[in-house]
């Protein structure tokens, strides 16, 4: 009877495995993407083959990981973690050092190395060096980091002796999608899968004084309980008894504590600015959810599933209300050096956005970066020109 009764277990199990599969299985792609679109490039196989090589990440304390170090022709990662931005290595030391923090728009998600955001401001950053001479960029951005990762991973780097002069800060998507997701500001996107994993390791921990045979009986049935839950029937029962949608925070809350955790964020890399001498220039950058632009067909296509997701209205509502409150407090804590890129392509006709995250096209990186280079260049001009003075 046991023996006919998993049987029909394995047997249902299987049912539903294909059933969820057909099912959920991805939409057929529009017959043409728009123009500029990575998945119509000639280099799109081999930075997919590539990109899912980087897939794999190191534990990194107190921001959570990086990516494996990894040599390829559109993508590499140094043995810091870090993707390497095509530019001049020569000579040694360079005239001044830049860092560029975000999430993976800043690290350049789905853009060959040399069309990433960091690469465009390299380009633009050598001549401002002078001859025989270099500026080094550094892409510090990762995917799913928020700004106060980046404020982490900002501060870990000045610990270990890095002297940047200047500090960008692209920021935006990432931040209020967290947001909606927790109900509060602040933390870490997908915070709830590290609770998750954090109290399974404690369940698997040994508990105590108790006896072998307890704790392996113990962990057994975690393990079991586990497992059970992954099985496809479980999953669709309790799909089936989903409910009612997630209730979200209302957009004016999370908006008022999207704002108070930017400004203490930028309050502190302020002050670390001033104790290590560097300047911090902080962009807010440009998103599906609220763009003016004219949509081609692809992207009308996007904001349409945009506006017909609860969760992505509300992050809709939020960004709608951010960038005019931000501007105002971002006056007092650095004049001059915060930009509002969110009107960016406003009645632009350029395809701009490749999916509803709100990634880029390569096309749209130069105008990305020409929204923040005059701050950018001034920045950078004037940390050479105190360089190049003689110490008193």
């Amino acid at each position: 009877m046991l023996g006919i009764t998993l049987f029909l277990v394995l047997l249902f199990e299987a049912a539903f495995r294909i059933r969820r599969a057909w099912t959920e299985r991805a939409p057929a792609p529009p017959a043409t993407y728009m123009a500029g679109h990575p998945k119509n490039q000639s280099w799109a196989a081999d930075y997919k083959r590539e990109f899912e090589a980087v897939r794999r990440l190191n534990w990194r304390s107190y921001v959570y990981f990086r990516r494996v170090p990894y040599a390829g022709k559109e993508i590499s990662i140094d043995s810091l973690g870090h993707r390497v931005t095509p530019q001049p290595t020569q000579p040694a030391v360079p005239v001044a050092q830049v860092r560029m923090y975000g999430g993976s728009t800043m690290w350049g998600e789905p853009l060959r190395a040399s069309r990433t955001i960091p690469a465009e401001v390299a380009r633009r950053l050598q001549p401002l060096a002078g001859p025989g001479a270099r500026i080094a960029v550094t892409n510090v951005g990762e995917t799913g980091y928020v700004f106060t990762q980046e404020v982490l991973q900002l501060m870990l780097d000045l610990r270990a002796g890095v002297r940047p002069d200047v500090v960008v800060f692209y920021d935006g998507i990432n931040d209020i999608a967290s947001a909606v997701q927790r109900g509060v500001a602040g933390e870490p996107q997908n915070e709830i899968k590290r609770v998750s994993e954090f109290n399974l390791g404690r369940q698997l921990e040994p508990a105590g004084e108790e006896s072998p045979l307890r704790r392996d009986t113990r962990i057994a049935g975690t393990l079991g309980k586990l497992l059970f839950g992954r099985l496809a029937l479980v999953q669709w029962a309790q799909a089936r008894n989903a409910g009612k949608p997630p209730a979200y925070v209302h957009a004016d809350s999370l908006t008022s504590s999207a704002l108070r955790v930017y400004e203490q964020n930028a309050r502190l890399v302020e002050y670390m600015g001033t104790q290590y001498g560097f300047t911090p220039v902080y962009v807010w950058q440009p998103t599906l959810h609220i763009s003016e632009k004219v949509f081609n067909p692809y992207e009308k296509q996007l904001r349409v599933a945009v506006d017909a997701d609860s969760f992505q209205v509300r992050v809709q509502q939020i960004h709608q209300r951010m960038p005019r409150l931000l501007d105002s407090v971002m006056q007092t804590i650095a004049p001059g050096r915060f930009v509002d890129a969110s009107a960016l392509f406003r009645g632009d006709t350029l395809g701009v956005f490749v999916d509803r995250t709100g990634h880029n096209t390569e096309g749209a990186v130069p105008g990305i970066v020409d929204s923040f280079w005059p701050v950018l260049s001034r920045e950078v001009s004037k940390a050479l020109v105190l360089k190049s003075k003689p110490a008193s």
